[in-house]
């Protein structure tokens, strides 16, 4: 057996970080753009401290050809990087009058400070002018431990390039819990908003944001914490 040659974990570790790598660098240079025209997202955290997040978004292609997109998630404390191989995520196409709902490939790469960017490859290009609709599902294991422990706020933001016509988050909290919570980046009577509390059906506070017309680069969002009685 030849002393050279790779082994087999090594090999498959380093295909999906070689493909991360070429796109992250066609991205940049070869002028794969789009627009996110709307972006859902539901949290559910855990009293673990364990969230699940369904995202939901709309983008417009700004290319001649759209091959991939990517987005990107994180957290906001020093969590463990032994972690990291059980993020589980998992994305498919939007599901209508039971057509779609099929799962399309997807590569990732970790980058500094707990966060991941995720390129979803698309079965076929898109062109400039047309729309396509992912669900992306994320499982992150202890992603707001601080918070549930009641060691501090925690921060739940979103970001674009370009200007976004819709967003809507939603913080769904274990049952009975109460929470304090504000929106964080946006202007009264400048920004165009809707910050509400709610209890589902379930028995679960649920923490919502609603934005129209983000401009390109804004951090916006909602910090939580729990209350006084909770902590």
């Amino acid at each position: 057996m030849s002393l050279f040659r790779p082994r087999k974990s090594a090999r498959s570790d380093l295909y999906p970080e070689l493909l991360a790598y070429y796109c992250d660098l066609i991205e940049r240079e070869r002028g794969q753009r789009w627009r996110v025209q709307a972006w859902a997202q539901e949290v559910r955290v855990g009293e673990n401290g364990d969230v699940d997040q369904r995202l939901c978004f709309t983008v417009v292609a700004e290319c001649d050809r759209l091959d991939f997109v990517s987005f990107h998630d994180g957290v906001n404390w020093n969590w463990p990087q032994a972690h990291q191989d059980q993020v589980r995520i998992e994305v498919r196409t939007s599901e209508r009058h039971g057509l779609g709902g099929t799962r399309l490939d997807i590569t990732h790469h970790w980058t500094r400070g707990g966060r991941i960017k995720t390129f979803i490859h698309l079965d076929r290009p898109i062109s400039r002018g047309e729309e396509f609709t992912f669900v992306a599902d994320i499982s992150w294991p202890r992603k707001c431990l601080p918070f549930v422990r009641g060691e501090g706020p925690d921060s739940f933001l979103v970001s674009f390039s370009e200007i976004t016509s819709l967003i809507e988050y939603r913080i769904v909290l274990p049952k009975r819990w109460t929470v304090n919570f504000e929106h964080l980046g946006l202007i009264p009577g400048r920004d165009d908003y809707v910050l509400t509390a709610s209890v589902n059906r379930d028995g679960c506070p649920v923490a919502s944001l609603t934005v129209r017309d983000l401009p390109s680069y804004r951090k916006v969002g909602m910090k939580l914490d729990l209350s006084p009685s909770a902590a």
